[in-house]
């Protein structure tokens, strides 16, 4: 009999670093599944791939942009945070047919756990993907929400789609709330690229107490995060929200929860 399989599937999908973190934690746990391995998905064929994966035997996926829609509707079955996100991250086939859950916002919110940010003010850059699970974890945690977006129709769509209350801040409005956040996180992809500024907010305005999150993790530090520590602000990249979205993942197929530690991080480089 052969190895039921897993995957990420996404496009681009080079880049990925959730193979290194599911095969440290396969070989860690012994479990009885092939390696964990990275599958490049047009939009175009999602559905025509994916039901071939699934023929071969794949039975647990990951989903990564720009497809997490797509998963959304391809699902027999969905979680209710799926549905409220309408976006599926985690895939899994069982006998009631294909199963979606989206671990993006328990994710974001064990990876700032420690930082005491619940019932706070917080300003959250970007109304995409990422920004609705940010938004929607940050709700959970009763947390005061601005979002600033350059097309103000997308956040306002997304607070209408998550049922959410939140300040949906112009450029004068965003000056006056920086001041005030204790957390700013940016959902943008603004500083992937090399030499890529994000200017979206005035640093001066910020409070040095702010805690500022970039979800990019490659670079490590953007120039977003390396002007905020310049601020004296605490930071911190992605990298956490992956690993612990990962590990939701990771017991949703295998019913077992990973462990988050040291061998790990080394596993990724991280000292």
């Amino acid at each position: 009999m052969s190895h039921k399989k897993i995957a990420v599937i996404g496009d681009p999908i080079d880049h990925s670093l959730s193979p290194k973190i599911h095969n440290h934690w396969i070989e860690r746990e012994k479990i009885d599944v092939g390696p964990y391995q990275k599958i490049n998905v047009k939009k175009e064929n999602f559905i025509k791939d994916v039901d071939r994966l699934i023929e071969e035997g794949y039975y647990g996926l990951n989903v990564t942009v720009p497809l997490k829609e797509d998963a959304y509707k391809y699902c027999d079955n969905t979680s209710d945070v799926a549905r409220a996100l309408k976006a599926v991250n985690t895939i899994k086939v069982n006998k009631d047919g294909v199963y979606g859950d989206n671990t993006d916002p328990v994710g974001f919110e064990k990876s700032i756990a420690n930082k005491d940010l619940n019932n706070k003010l917080c300003l959250v850059l970007g109304a995409g993907g990422s920004a609705r699970a940010v938004v929607y974890a940050l709700t959970h945690m009763q947390c005061e929400v601005g979002i600033y977006n350059r097309t103000k129709e997308n956040a306002d769509s997304l607070c209408s789609d998550l049922g959410v209350e939140a300040t949906i801040l112009t450029e004068t409005t965003l000056r006056e709330f920086v001041g005030s956040s204790q957390l700013v996180v940016n959902t943008t992809s603004l500083g992937q690229q090399e030499g890529e500024e994000n200017n979206l907010i005035d640093f001066d305005n910020l409070n040095s107490s702010a805690h500022v999150y970039d979800l990019i993790y490659n670079p490590s530090k953007t120039a977003f995060l390396r002007q905020a520590e310049k601020n004296g602000c605490t930071v911190q990249n992605g990298l956490e929200m992956l690993i612990h979205q990962a590990a939701q993942s990771f017991k949703l197929w295998h019913d077992t929860m990973p462990e988050i530690d040291e061998n790990l991080m080394s596993v990724l480089g991280v000292k």
